[in-house]
């Protein structure tokens, strides 16, 4: 059985998820922004065996911690799309910007629109290209589980800020409406940070999108 566990790391409280399969005990992380440790303890205290690191976007808040999870154990990365590698060039600058600790760069397998990926046995994702809050922004979407990891994408009630550099509201705005709110309505939106919610709910209260 596939089942998902949160794990809130960074000074940020970012949604970092681990992803397992129970009976390969195969597993997976979405965007590990720091506190590699602790995911890692996680990951062990269940006797899984971590397979693959996905990234929705490189802002160091979801990437922090993947030089140092990968120095515990080697696995392939996968994401962003290769429109954010400016950012990803940059990311030292991110962590002087915001005061937090520089990380090592790390190789990535940069996703494209529609590719569907298989981290560990019985999860696929559908890769969703959604810039806007980054040029490279994307979103992993798994039809069978009916969830969609939307990193900064897309909040309950919010979005993504679209004031960083390379971010551009109009872009969020149209990926959002016609890319993710194309999706059924009952999927669960698993954000980068803060509660989960629904395409649905979102569809009908979100402030920025009605």
């Amino acid at each position: 059985m596939i089942d998902y566990k949160t794990v809130f790391v960074s000074p940020f409280m970012q949604n970092c998820r681990i992803f397992y399969n129970e009976e390969t005990l195969e597993a997976c992380v979405i965007d590990p922004g720091d506190n590699a440790d602790r995911i890692m303890g996680e990951i062990k205290d269940r006797d899984f065996t971590l397979k693959a690191i996905l990234i929705t976007h490189m802002h160091l808040d979801h990437v922090g911690g993947v030089h140092d999870l990968l120095s515990m154990q080697k696995v392939p990365v996968y994401g962003s799309a290769i429109e954010d590698r400016p950012l990803y060039e940059t990311l030292d600058n991110q962590a002087i910007a915001f005061g937090l600790d520089k990380t090592e760069l790390f190789d990535t397998q940069w996703v494209t629109d529609g590719q569907i990926l298989e981290p560990i046995t019985g999860l696929k994702f559908k890769v969703i290209t959604t810039p806007g809050h980054t040029p490279g922004g994307v979103c992993y979407y798994c039809e069978e589980k009916k969830l969609l990891i939307s990193g900064d994408t897309l909040f309950a009630g919010s979005i993504g800020r679209t004031d960083f550099p390379l971010g551009d509201f109009d872009d969020l705005i149209d990926s959002i409406k016609n890319k993710l709110y194309k999706l059924p309505p009952q999927t669960d939106v698993l954000s980068g940070h803060g509660p989960n919610s629904t395409i649905a709910d979102e569809i009908e209260g979100n402030p920025y999108t009605v």
